[in-house]
C-alpha cells in the first residue's frame, strides 16, 4: 500500500485518489475497514480537522460508513467517474469555505498593513493589476490570474515577506474559487465594484476601511460558493 504526503493546495482532491488508491491496492471490498484517522492524517500529511471534512463528504456519498466505536468502512465501489467528479467538487467547495474563513482572518491584517505601508509604486502596481481584472471579459484568455495578481500584488505591499509567501500558497485555491463563480450572472461586475473599494481604502490609506471592504467581499464569495452548493444538492 502506497501513500504519499498530500500538498496543502491540493488537499481535497488528493484526499480522494489516496483513499481511492487505498482501497485499490489493499484490494478492500465494501464492508472492509479503513485505516484509522490518525494513522490516516499522518501518512497524508494534513490535520486529523481536514481529514474529517473530507469522510463527512464521502459518507454523504455513501462511499465509506462510520461505526460508532468500530472506525470507518468502505460501503460501495468508486467506479464511476461522474461519482468521483461529484465527490472532488464537494470536498473542493468545503476546502475553499476553509480557505475563506482564513482568509478572513490573515487576508484583512494584509489589507490593513498595506494601506499604512503601500508606496506610490506599490498602489501602481496594484492599481495596474485591478485594471487588467476590469479588462478580462473582453481581452484576457484567463479570467481568474488578474485575480490572483491583484491580491498578490496588495500581499506585496505590506512588504513583508511571510505574507506574501501566504498568498502565494493559496494560490491554487484563490484560482479555484474564483472559477467557481466567475459564471454567476452579474458577479463579475460585483467583483469589480468590491476590488474597486479595497483598492481606493487603500490609497487613502485607511486601514479600517480597507478591512470592512475586503470583510464585505469575502462575505460575497463565500454567500455565492455556499449558494451554489445547495444548488447542487438540489439537482
Amino acid at each position: 500500500m502506497t501513500i504519499k504526503k498530500i500538498k496543502y493546495h491540493r488537499v481535497y482532491e488528493d484526499v480522494i485518489e489516496q483513499i481511492e488508491n487505498i482501497i485499490l491496492e489493499g484490494n478492500l471490498e465494501p464492508g472492509d475497514v479503513l485505516p484509522t484517522e490518525r494513522e490516516l492524517a499522518q501518512a497524508f500529511g494534513i490535520s486529523r480537522g481536514t481529514l474529517r471534512e473530507a469522510f463527512r463528504i464521502l459518507e454523504r456519498e455513501g462511499l465509506i460508513e462510520t461505526r460508532p466505536g468500530g472506525g470507518r468502512f468502505l460501503s460501495k465501489n468508486l467506479n464511476k467517474a461522474e461519482d468521483k467528479n461529484r465527490i472532488l467538487e464537494n470536498i473542493e467547495r468545503a476546502t475553499i469555505i476553509e480557505l475563506l474563513e482564513a482568509r478572513e482572518i490573515f487576508e484583512t491584517g494584509i489589507v490593513e498593513l498595506a494601506a499604512k505601508r503601500a508606496s506610490e509604486a506599490d498602489i501602481a502596481e496594484i492599481e495596474t493589476a485591478f485594471e487588467k481584472w476590469g479588462k478580462i471579459d473582453r481581452e484576457a484568455d484567463d479570467p481568474v490570474s488578474p485575480d490572483q495578481a491583484f491580491h498578490l500584488s496588495i500581499a506585496k505591499a505590506t512588504h513583508n515577506v511571510v505574507l506574501v509567501n501566504l498568498i502565494e500558497l493559496h494560490m491554487d485555491l484563490l484560482k479555484k474559487t474564483r472559477s467557481k463563480t466567475v459564471d454567476i450572472p452579474g458577479r463579475k461586475e460585483e467583483i469589480y465594484k468590491e476590488h474597486l473599494d479595497i483598492l481606493q481604502a487603500i490609497k487613502a490609506r485607511d486601514p479600517e476601511r480597507a478591512k470592512e471592504a475586503l470583510l464585505y467581499h469575502l462575505k460575497q464569495v463565500k454567500q455565492n460558493i455556499q449558494g451554489q452548493a445547495s444548488l447542487a444538492k438540489r439537482d
